[in-house]
């Protein structure tokens, strides 16, 4: 353990009592780092004259695909502007491009969101001014209250992480979300692998490897066991198949 680490665990020690600790701000586990570093893809956005969010949309999925996830899940949690969004929380930002459309969309009083990735946190910075940013390890959402907030959501985020780690995020996710509020997400679920996506992965098996699938009926369990109905579902492009996006509304 190194001398850093000791201090850690001794200020952690004192602070216990008082229901706090000290965490690192953005986690170093390799198996959270970004896929795709800022720099490269900013400028290979700039290249190709296109925002980062259409960027990444041609470059991972297809062109529309993030406007189109976005306004199904508000359509199938009923939230919009008028409906007076106090918190939004997103778990994986990244580049931004869901932010931007749910903020524009909502205008919430307060956006909070946990990204492990510095250079997407420094772009982040620059780019949404109005950003709330919490400490992120990578499996939590130590920083935020039970039932706080109205909406809580992650995209192409749990398909890439080991399946325990997402299984983390969920329980989490049921924790924050006020009543009446709003969870959604998208996984590669078994109802995602159809014939032509399973022919790409037997193709390019590399390309397969680097994805999480998760059992429906299981997660749909999951959850309803957390208090939390499922109210819409929607199946998203993803460079080399498909994930499905859930929505769910807290009882």
């Amino acid at each position: 353990m190194s001398v850093k680490d000791r201090l850690q665990v001794g200020v952690n020690g004192a602070l216990k009592p008082f229901g706090v600790q000290l965490v690192r701000g953005f986690s170093t586990d390799p198996l959270i780092s970004p896929f795709l570093p800022a720099r490269q893809t900013i400028k290979r956005a700039a290249a190709a004259g296109l925002s980062v969010g259409d960027y990444l949309d041609s470059y991972s999925s297809e062109p529309g695909a993030t406007a189109e996830t976005v306004e199904v899940m508000l359509t199938a949690s009923g939230l919009t502007e008028a409906a007076e969004v106090r918190k939004v929380l997103e778990i994986g930002p990244g580049s931004g491009r869901y932010t931007r459309r749910v903020m524009s969309a909502l205008r919430p009083r307060t956006y909070d969101v946990y990204e492990t990735a510095p250079d997407w946190v420094h772009y982040l910075r620059g780019e949404f001014p109005g950003l709330t940013f919490l400490p992120a390890d990578g499996h939590t959402l130590a920083a935020t209250g039970s039932s706080t907030v109205d909406l809580v959501h992650a995209h192409k985020l749990l398909c890439y992480i080991p399946y325990v780690t997402a299984v983390c995020y969920l329980d989490e996710m049921a924790r924050v979300v006020r009543p009446g509020g709003t969870v959604a997400f998208d996984i590669i679920t078994d109802d995602c692998m159809d014939t032509p996506m399973t022919k790409a992965w037997l193709a390019e098996p590399s390309r397969g490897a680097i994805y999480s699938v998760a059992p429906r009926d299981w997660v749909l369990d999951f959850m309803a066991e957390r208090e939390l109905e499922l109210t819409g579902s929607h199946f998203v492009p993803l460079s080399g198949g498909r994930t499905e996006l859930l929505v769910f509304k807290r009882r």
